[in-house]
This record gives structure tokens, C-alpha cells and sequence, in this order.
């Protein structure tokens, strides 16, 4: 059931939500204030993009208009990103995980079983997470603890207590749900509110503010963009985030977008240019992009594809060349390239582990 904060705040009166574990501990009237307003200036442009969208797919589908690259000033000129943080210039793996499981996410901040830890954690409350409010509000509390390190959780079933391990954390990279999604338990004047609005302005509140209290940058994916009038959604978003919210003025804020729609294949220089002051770089996905690739071909009988996991990215000449073509970019403009993910998992089998390996080096190295 969701309730209606009254507060002498009249934008928290507008906010009704459903009352999960941890919510009105978030949910402060500072807070709420804060979300108001970038739900009154963004969630109009979220709702004009989605159409953009719809209407990209359906020229696709209805007339076999797919996207291509298109001329563009920006492509010419010698402009770069700004300085990247030394954060993400260091070589090395980027765990991943939903940060709403706790044992996991204190999982993967720790060393493994060998004693060292990954470069980077890529705490998501996407892919891999519940998209419920719940998991939102938890991941929020966690990320807030984990930067704090304070994170514990106790597994009273196995007798197993999480603790974070002394030692250098990795970066956080925050991912939160795109913009194709709503969050139906937290509504505004009645209407559900982008959920790309409400993680995004949860982590800058909390544990983006004990980030930049440490000094530490707070570093975003962006998952499922398709343009570069989106990014330049989440450009205005971190602007007005730091105009709304006063400790995020001296905070270091950047964002790599993940290329993993088809129509962002053809725009990756324009999206990093649209980032302004927060791009770092572009990510290279695999099975979210081929997934995209078949939703815009779908209906071409010429573009009847073989089973997914017979299509690798190595072999596959057009797929090859979208990941040089990012690393191209990148290079041209002083970003980070980075790798798609690798899915294998560790195994208490050693064969199994060496397979697997061998496996992801031979994805990453070709």
C-alpha cells in the first residue's frame, strides 16, 4: 500500500510511496524536495524521449529504416572528454553484482580467494537486480554503508558473518535502472516516477555525498541509451543535481555510457560529446546489444540470425568492427574503452575454473 508523506514540505506532499524497509529513513523531506523538482524539469523530457524511441523502432519495423551513422559536426574538431579520473585509468577488472544483496555485494568489494581484490565493483541496481523498490531502497542503504565501510550483514541460516576487509576498496561504479522504466511504488501527483530519476538522485544524495566527503569521485554507467539527446538528459540531470544540492558543487561526477542498443552503435562520438564535463568513456556490451540488433531486424526476412551463442563477437566481422570503432573513439577523444562483461563464475572445480579462464581471456584479447 503506498502512503503519503505530510510534511510542512509541500513538494513531500505530493509524494506517495510504498513504505518498504528503509524508505523513510530516505525519504526525508530535504530529500523528497530535492526529487520534486527533478521530477517536475526531467520527467517530461524522459517521456519525450521514450517517444523518440518508439519511433526509431517502429521505422524499422513498419518501412526497414534502420538506424545508421549520420553526419555530424561533432565528429570533426579535436575536442576530448576532460581529464579521466586516475580511478579509471587503471587497468584491471571491474566485478560486478547487485548491491542490494549484501552478502554479494560484500562479496565482491572483498579480496578473493587468492587475496586480491578487483579494480572497480559495478554496484547495479539494473540488470541484475529485484527492480522492485525495495532492492532500490536497499542498494541505496548499502552503497551508503559500503562507502562508509560499515557494511555487515549476518546469515543467521549458515552461521556466516560479511564483514568488509581491511584493504583499498575498488571505485564504485554505480548503475541504475534505465530510462525506459518507471518505478510504480514511489509516484508524483499520482504518476510513477522514472526510476532513472529516483536511483540517480538516491546515490547523489547518500552515497554520493560520503563519497565526496572522502574525496572520492561518484561514477555512474548509463545503461541502454540510444542517443545522444539522452545523455544529454543525464548532462542536465548532474547540472541541475549540483545547483539543487550543495555539496555535490565540489563533487567529481562522471558517466560512461553503456553501448548496448543498436541505434547508440552510430552515435557513440555524439553521446560522449553530449555528456559534457561528466564523460569518461564508453562501455562495449554484448548480449543486451545483440538483443537490440535483433528487435530492430526482427521483421526483415533477410535478417534471420543463428542461434545467439553461435555469434561471436571476434568472428562476427560487423560485431568486431562496433568494438573497434569504440575503442577508436575513445582513443580519439581521451576516454576509457572498456570491455564487455564476462559471465563465467567461479567454481570449486579447478578445470572448471582454468576453462573458464581461458575462455575469457581469448573474448578479451583478439
Amino acid at each position: 500500500m503506498a502512503v503519503t508523506r505530510r510534511t510542512g514540505n509541500p513538494s513531500a506532499g505530493r509524494v506517495s510511496y510504498t513504505p518498504v524497509d528503509g524508505a523513510a529513513e530516505l525519504f526525508t523531506p530535504t530529500f523528497l524536495d530535492y526529487l520534486v523538482r527533478l521530477h517536475d524539469e526531467f520527467t517530461p523530457r524522459v517521456r519525450a524521449l521514450r517517444a523518440a524511441r518508439a519511433a526509431v523502432l517502429q521505422r524499422a519495423l513498419q518501412h526497414g529504416i534502420v538506424p545508421a551513422l549520420a553526419s555530424s559536426p561533432v565528429t570533426s574538431g579535436s575536442w576530448r572528454v576532460p581529464p579521466v579520473p586516475a580511478d579509471l585509468l587503471r587497468p584491471g577488472i571491474e566485478i560486478s553484482g547487485p548491491c542490494s544483496i549484501t552478502s554479494m555485494f560484500i562479496n565482491a568489494l572483498n579480496p578473493g580467494p587468492e587475496g586480491e581484490r578487483a579494480e572497480g565493483d559495478l554496484d547495479d541496481d539494473e540488470d541484475s537486480a529485484g527492480h522492485r523498490l525495495v532492492d532500490t531502497v536497499r542498494a541505496c542503504h548499502n552503497r551508503l554503508a559500503a562507502v562508509n565501510r560499515e557494511l555487515a550483514y549476518t546469515d543467521r541460516e549458515r552461521g556466516k558473518e560479511y564483514r568488509i576487509a581491511e584493504g583499498e576498496l575498488p571505485f564504485f561504479m554505480h548503475r541504475e535502472r534505465g530510462l525506459h522504466l518507471d518505478e510504480p511504488e514511489v509516484a508524483i501527483d499520482g504518476a510513477p516516477v522514472p526510476a532513472a530519476v529516483l536511483g540517480t538522485a538516491l546515490t547523489l544524495y547518500y552515497p554520493g555525498r560520503a563519497q565526496a566527503d572522502r574525496g572520492q569521485g561518484i561514477y555512474f554507467y548509463l545503461p541502454k541509451v540510444e542517443s545522444a539527446e539522452e545523455c544529454a538528459w543525464y548532462r542536465d540531470l548532474f547540472d541541475r543535481s549540483g545547483e539543487l544540492v550543495p555539496f555535490l558543487e565540489r563533487a567529481v561526477i562522471r558517466a560512461i555510457p553503456l553501448v548496448e542498443a543498436l541505434p547508440a552503435v552510430y552515435q557513440m562520438e555524439e553521446m560522449l560529446h553530449a555528456l559534457g564535463p561528466y564523460g569518461a568513456g564508453l562501455n562495449a556490451a554484448r548480449w543486451d546489444l545483440k538483443a537490440s540488433i535483433f528487435e530492430f531486424v526482427m521483421a526483415d526476412p533477410r535478417s534471420v540470425w543463428p542461434d545467439r551463442f553461435g555469434v561471436d563477437i571476434k568472428t562476427t566481422p560487423f560485431l568486431a568492427n562496433i568494438f573497434r570503432r569504440l575503442v577508436a573513439v575513445c582513443l580519439k577523444r581521451g576516454a576509457v574503452p572498456i570491455g564487455g562483461m564476462a559471465t563465467a563464475l567461479p567454481s570449486n572445480d579447478p578445470d572448471v575454473n582454468r576453462a573458464a579462464s581461458a575462455a575469457i581471456h581469448a573474448d578479451k584479447v583478439w
